[in-house]
């Protein structure tokens, strides 16, 4: 005992004059996200977890920010100095990030892979001034989301035109119970003052094969007020509910109150919270445009005012999130077209039976929802856009003085356009 007992002293002694190295410190890298209660939230959970595997030490701390204010929350974290580690942000306010000059440019990481030539053609737009300042995840793909029940109980078929669209949306429009109010739409439209409300727009702008610049020259004041006017006819029919914005609009659709709406790829991961009868009854056309707004949807970049170091593992994150199994199982996962060509395979059709329509729709030929020459201006053209059309839907503006103040502000606001 009294040898084990002197062993058991020395035995303390050496731990106590050579201590075991402190633990390592937990890197934990910042990612504030819009979609994670989206569909898109169990893909982001497991590549998150894939990346903690893969890389011990390091963790990422996903939270959720709504997607009404997650733009507003980026912008006040760059400019108090503190943005977030992983910068997802839909993609129209890449160019405005660029050149403020708080995002790091990825062509050094970028030029050693095979994005550029194996991704969607908009990925080549978010190169600004020579450099990369975002990777695409995903291109606008859109669709007309519809409840078919009550499109058949109306003996309406599906619009092939926008002309079909609006007389569809006017006898879809009902008082079902009887107390003279409308408790079901045609047509669920975001006709709010936020940037989706210019979507909106650009939806029936480019809907009508139209861009909104070309060339630097603002479209005319004529053909941007016959797009305002037909977006008021639906106003006026009553067939929408007005200033709705994103979530009311779609809340309108899958709670069984709207017949109609419009929305990308992602919408059937809202079936699943949807009510009961919507569940079963909802469909997928292809939207009765000429043509469709299209572009980037959302990307992913790296704040420039971050240490090199964890710079390095948010592009190990963002190179994991580019992989081909990764994307595969984006698409098998959330029911969206990833940015890289050729990643949808029979599994992903076979579960997303509307994925090859919404792939179709991002592969096809399309306007720009983006002010051409003026991206980093889109912000200024969408809250100009928006403060004109809000007006005329409130009633106080006729769509003619909504398009000539709308042209007056933009060209006050933005210099160089004509």
């Amino acid at each position: 005992m009294r040898h084990a007992a002197a062993s058991l002293c020395l035995g303390l002694a050496a731990v106590l004059a050579h201590p075991a190295p402190a633990a390592r410190a937990e890197t934990v890298l910042d990612f504030p996200t819009y979609q994670l209660e989206e569909s898109f939230g169990p893909w982001w959970r497991a590549v998150t977890d894939e990346f903690a595997r893969r890389n011990p030490g390091v963790r990422i701390k996903l939270t959720n920010a709504p997607s009404n204010d997650h733009h507003r929350m980026l912008t006040t974290r760059f400019a108090a100095g503190n943005p977030p580690d992983i910068v997802h942000m839909t993609a129209r306010f890449v160019w405005g990030y660029a050149e403020e000059g708080v995002l790091e440019p990825l062509d050094a990481w970028m030029d050693k892979t095979d994005i550029k030539r194996s991704w969607v053609p908009s990925q080549a737009s978010l190169t600004v001034a020579g450099s990369t300042y975002g990777l695409v995840l995903l291109n606008y793909g859109w669709g007309l989301v519809y409840n078919e029940p009550m499109l058949r109980a109306a003996g309406v078929a599906v619009p092939t035109t926008e002309a079909e669209l609006l007389a569809a949306a006017k006898r879809l429009t009902r008082d079902r119970d009887g107390d003279g109010r409308i408790d079901q739409f045609g047509m669920a439209l975001n006709t709010s003052s936020s940037s989706w409300g210019f979507m909106t727009f650009m939806h029936f702008h480019n809907g009508r094969d139209r861009d909104i610049v070309e060339n630097r020259r603002l479209d005319d004041v004529a053909e941007i007020a016959r797009t305002l006017a037909r977006i008021q006819e639906y106003v006026t029919a009553g067939v929408t509910p007005t200033g709705l914005d994103n979530n009311p609009m779609r809340q309108l659709f899958w709670q069984g109150n709207a017949a109609m709406y419009i929305d990308g790829s992602w919408a059937p991961g809202y079936a699943e919270r949807a009510a009961e009868a919507v569940r079963s009854g909802w469909r997928v056309a292809a939207l009765p445009f000429p043509n469709l707004a299209g572009g980037p949807s959302n990307a992913l970049a790296i704040p420039k005012d971050i240490p090199a170091e964890r710079k390095q593992l948010v592009w190990k994150f963002i190179a994991l999130v580019a992989s081909p199994e990764w994307q595969r199982r984006y698409a098998v996962m959330t029911g969206n077209p990833p940015g890289r060509l050729g990643s949808v395979d029979a599994e992903a059709r076979e579960k997303w039976p509307f994925l090859p329509l919404f792939e179709a729709s991002a592969s096809r030929r399309s306007r720009s929802h983006l002010p051409i020459g003026f991206e980093n201006e889109y912000n200024r053209f969408s809250n100009v856009f928006t403060e004109g059309m809000t007006a005329m839907v409130a009633g106080r503006l006729t769509p003619e003085a909504a398009a000539a103040r709308i042209a007056a502000g933009l060209r006050r606001e933005i210099r160089g356009l004509e």
